[in-house]
């Protein structure tokens, strides 16, 4: 027995490497955790008492045994899973079997936590897994009641230490905010999310006041050779504002530029080939050609602390904007106390801004109109640039394809129309599609139909083919197929003659491809970085936006490309171009929008924090919004560590190959990519870009003018969010 106490003081003494202080934790600590090494410690510095352990803990039947035995119990599959998740765990040393390697695991982890609980019991601050677990049950918002019952049983520390090491895990996030920003390399987005605190407390002044208004910001590094010299123009800018009215140079780059000067940008260099890059392909079946791509590299993103403001109002931005700057240290040149502040005065700093119906982007355009009179840049907001969204304009997008394709009543009636697909894919939720669909639901609208109406075209276009094609003659069929089952020019010439020599229904099949591939288009290039290509879709998608209404996102989308064009220097050009895309994971076509990750951002806050009851406060949501990667990532390292086999945030991708026969069924059926001379339609869909081109000319520079208001706010979902994953 002497001898069991004697290893366990051993082990508890300072300096073991068991200690661990609550209130100075950090970040590092927690990602550095590692069972693995807590089992080769404590095997090394108290061996009896493990060897004790492990006899004590080996079942009787496991006793009687052998290993082929145990082995007939497992299954393969449950091996592979098991050796992944171990990932080089001495436990494994040799050839165990099957089951001993499972029972071994568990044992492992067993001895592990008896061990702690005897070296916490001996010496309490000898508490690393303890601490560990107890910052674990935070992150999963586990009640007070379970913590406090863990660390009477020597599981966990208290309550008390958890809120220590929340506030240390805080701080140390505001120093690594404060450090990113005083390199002036940095750029910042935000945003609104709503809370609803529901209390049992209810008062009558503030009986239904549940729903907390705050802004969420998050901060990633400008990466790709951005220098500081590429951001000092913030003088330059100012004198070719149009906000300047004493402006020597009223923007002379800018002046009588309009959306046509858009479409000289990245010209075609056809090289010798006789397609259009968008057709055009690397390799045989390779990736599609690259315009412009924004390099792979992973993107440090760090959330900042959420503020109380209601960014709602021009004067709520303001202050997020300014709240934002402090947490990164800093704030008005002349009020500066911190010696370490950089001077703003000259610099520029980037604002990915974003709403639904770019709400932000107005309020941003009335800061700096009000406040154009000030006398000091800062006053000015003179450091502001306005980058937009590129995940609010893809839902604009979805949103345009649905007021042109299925909102009217007579695009309604065709058996190939669009709202008949959704009647093959969502049978119970046509009402949804008739009157007001989120992001999720045309995302996978357009993604589904656009395959089923594809594969139709192979069908219409190879039935009198060999079935056994090579590979040459597949790829001319398929740049045959983009050529006749894709609207061109070519189709307003045909719509001018009799309705008795043309078929309406096969041309706006034509249509409804040409803008669904012009949307895969679009989310392709986000994907893959593609930058230069997402320019050239986002030139199409402001007609579209401009022909379906959406007047404020077309205006706001050609200003912003004019200015990236032809007024910021190179520099500031290459550092707001290379940021439209961030890349969290590291990861070859992972790209995704800035505005992506704060909404991931928001919903992750508002999952954790939303709810009921005293642990569900404002002050609280504030001082943990900084954590929530820090979370999420301490939930990895404990499903790693613990075995949690099953539990993942990626659903099996459903299997839609019953849907999409059906649906191609009905296609066979209906035949809307074959030519049937007479057809008529209700609806005859006129091409959007055509009509866009028209509105542009007579209204160039106007926002939203025209007699038709842009819609509301788009709230997004934790599905529409999660939609980009592929869940």
């Amino acid at each position: 027995m002497e001898m069991y106490v004697d290893e366990v003081e051993r082990i508890a003494a300072e300096g073991s490497g068991l200690h661990f202080d609550a209130m100075h934790a950090n970040i590092q600590q927690l990602e550095e955790f590692n069972i693995d090494e807590l089992v080769w410690k404590m095997k090394q510095d108290v061996p009896h008492l493990w060897e004790m352990l492990g006899a004590a803990l080996l079942t009787r039947e496991a006793r009687r045994m052998g290993p082929a035995e145990l082995d007939d119990r497992t299954s393969e599959d449950d091996d592979d899973i098991y050796y992944d998740t171990l990932e080089g765990c001495d436990i494994r040393q040799g050839e165990p079997t099957g089951g001993s390697v499972r029972q071994h695991a568990v044992a492992t982890i067993k001895k592990v936590v008896i061990i702690s609980m005897l070296v916490q019991n001996t010496n309490q601050k000898a508490n690393y897994l303890q601490c560990m677990l107890g910052i674990f049950l935070q992150s999963a918002h586990t009640p007070q009641k379970v913590v406090e019952t863990l660390a009477r049983m020597g599981l966990s520390i208290s309550v008390t230490s958890i809120n220590s090491a929340i506030l240390s895990l805080s701080r140390e996030s505001s120093r690594t905010i404060k450090s990113l920003g005083h390199t002036m390399l940095a750029a910042y987005a935000y945003d609104n999310f709503d809370v609803d605190l529901k209390t049992s407390d209810q008062r009558v002044e503030k009986s239904n006041d549940t729903l907390k208004h705050l802004t969420s910001g998050l901060l990633f590094p400008l990466q790709h050779g951005t220098s500081l010299d590429d951001l000092r123009c913030s003088h330059f800018l100012w004198e070719r504002s149009v906000h300047n009215i004493y402006a020597p140079r009223l923007a002379e780059e800018r002046m009588g530029r309009t959306y046509r000067d858009l479409l000289e940008l990245h010209p075609e260099n056809h090289s010798g080939a006789s397609t259009s890059r968008r057709l055009r392909f690397k390799d045989i079946l390779g990736e599609l050609e690259l315009v412009e791509a924004i390099p792979v590299t992973k993107t440090p993103i760090i959330a900042a602390r959420a503020m109380e403001f209601v960014n709602s109002t021009v004067s709520g931005n303001i202050q997020s904007i300014t709240g934002l700057l402090a947490q990164a240290g800093i704030h008005d040149p002349k009020d500066k106390d911190d010696v370490e502040m950089p001077d703003i005065s000259n610099y520029v700093v980037l604002f990915v801004l974003f709403h639904g119906d770019l709400g932000t982007a107005e309020r941003v355009h009335a800061i700096l109109q009000r406040r154009a009179l000030e006398d000091s840049p800062w006053n000015r907001c003179q450091y502001v640039v306005f980058v937009p969204g590129l995940f609010h304009l893809k839902m604009a997008a979805a949103d345009a394809l649905w007021r042109a394709l299925i909102h009217p009543m007579a695009a309604r009636h065709d058996n190939t129309s669009l709202m008949h697909d959704v009647g093959i894919l969502r049978p119970k939720e046509t009402g949804i599609y008739q009157s007001k669909p989120g992001f999720r639901h045309m995302h996978q609208l357009i993604t589904y139909s656009g395959v089923c109406r594809r594969l139709d075209c192979w069908r219409t276009e190879v039935t009198n083919f060999d079935p056994r094609l090579t590979t040459l003659e597949a790829l001319d069929i398929a740049s045959r197929i983009a050529h006749k089952y894709v609207a061109t020019n070519a189709i307003e010439r045909v719509r001018r003659k009799p309705g008795s020599q043309h078929d309406m229904q096969f041309e706006n099949a034509l249509v409804i491809n040409k803008y669904m591939l012009l949307y895969e288009e679009l989310t392709h290039a986000m994907n893959t970085s593609d930058i230069g290509r997402v320019e050239l879709c986002i030139i199409a998608w402001i007609l579209v936006f401009k022909a379906t209404g959406k007047h404020k996102y077309a205006a706001y989308m050609t200003e912003f490309l004019l200015n990236v064009h032809f007024v910021y220097p190179v520099g500031l050009w290459r550092a707001v171009h290379y940021s439209m895309l961030v890349n969290p994971s590291g990861q070859r076509g992972k790209f995704r929008g800035v505005d992506w990750c704060v909404e991931l951002n928001n919903l992750f806050i508002k999952v954790i924090n939303g709810g009921k009851f005293s642990n569900h406060t404002i002050p609280r949501i504030i001082l943990e919004s900084p954590l929530v990667q820090v979370y999420r990532n301490l939930h990895g390292v404990f499903q790693k560590h613990f075995l949690h086999n099953h539990v993942t945030t990626r659903r099996q991708e459903a299997d839609m190959s019953l849907t999409f026969k059906e649906l191609c069924t009905y296609f066979e059926k209906d035949q809307p990519h074959k030519m049937q001379t007479g057809r008529s339609s209700k609806w005859c869909m006129d091409d959007l870009i055509d009509v866009g081109h028209t509105l542009m000319e007579k209204m160039e520079g106007e926002l939203g003018q025209d007699g038709v208001e842009e819609d509301g706010e788009s709230f997004l979902t934790l599905e529409d969010v999660a939609v980009e994953l592929g869940l």
